[in-house]
């Protein structure tokens, strides 16, 4: 069975989210060469984004996470999906900069939703690009509903629905790894909560605010229930701190790494 870790980089963290259209091309690189260090190991991914200050600042000026509400609502549609292939594009330029072979997939163009809710995904290209030895990355796109006539789907989110396709192709996911900008997931007394798991999580959730920037995906409270979705199938996820240097090639190499560790128990 062939294994992959999930990568997950946060928009947070490669983008300044207080400042409209704004990358961080260095953290970006940083990233993406850690990446490269465990790749020239032997380890493969699957590579999620986050929109960050490009999708969320569009997405919240059209209210695009409600759906088709008016005349501009399609519009606006059009709008999000071009502002996160934007940041898509820098991302994929850095990370063939270092010498990864990365392919990008939007989600919008292989899923489809009804009420929030996946209905169909269509991953053949995806599993195809694996298995040439690419790198497929995929990112926080607008995809079609069938009810409200679109909703945002997060980078985790995306991550998590390509775990049973992929699974069923015989990948096994190793582990996931969430990368942002804080030290893992934080108690209410701005501590790091070293394991999340079912029992605690209601109790750790009441303490779980949204991010200080705009993000229409849900902040921190939506990450760690993806997480939690992903440790019911067995699969551990990390959130890391993504702006210690060194702390993602740890994570992926099962070194020692700071954040929050969410598991099934």
């Amino acid at each position: 069975m062939r294994e992959i870790t999930l990568v997950k980089l946060g928009g947070s963290l490669i983008t300044n989210k207080s400042r409209p259209y704004t990358a961080r091309p260095r953290v970006i690189e940083r990233l993406a060469r850690e990446i490269k260090m465990a790749w020239d190991e032997g380890f493969r991914f699957l590579v999620a984004h986050g929109s960050g200050s490009f999708g969320h600042t569009s997405a919240a000026k059209y209210a695009t996470a409600e759906g088709l509400k008016n005349k501009k609502s399609v519009y606006g549609l059009a709008v999000v999906q071009q502002d996160a292939i934007k940041i898509n594009r820098i991302v994929n330029e850095i990370f063939l900069k270092v010498g990864l072979p990365v392919l990008s997939f939007i989600p919008s163009s292989f899923t489809i939703a009804k009420n929030k809710k996946l209905t169909s995904i269509f991953t053949r290209p995806i599993v195809e690009a694996l298995k040439i030895g690419a790198l497929p990355l995929v990112f926080g796109d607008i995809i079609l509903d069938k009810r409200l006539g679109c909703c945002i789907y997060s980078g985790e989110t995306t991550l998590d629905n390509l775990i049973e396709p992929l699974s069923k192709e015989g990948y096994r996911i190793d582990k996931v790894i969430q990368c942002g900008n804080t030290d893992g997931v934080y108690d209410g007394q701005g501590k790091t909560v070293a394991r999340i798991t079912p029992r605690n999580f209601k109790k750790i959730a009441k303490e779980l605010g949204n991010s200080a920037a705009i993000d229409v995906t849900g902040g921190m409270l939506h990450k760690v229930e993806e997480c939690l979705k992903m440790a019911k199938r067995g699969i551990d996820c990390l959130i890391i701190n993504g702006e210690t240097k060194g702390n993602l090639f740890k994570a992926i190499t099962g070194k020692e790494a700071a954040g929050t560790l969410i598991a099934a128990c």
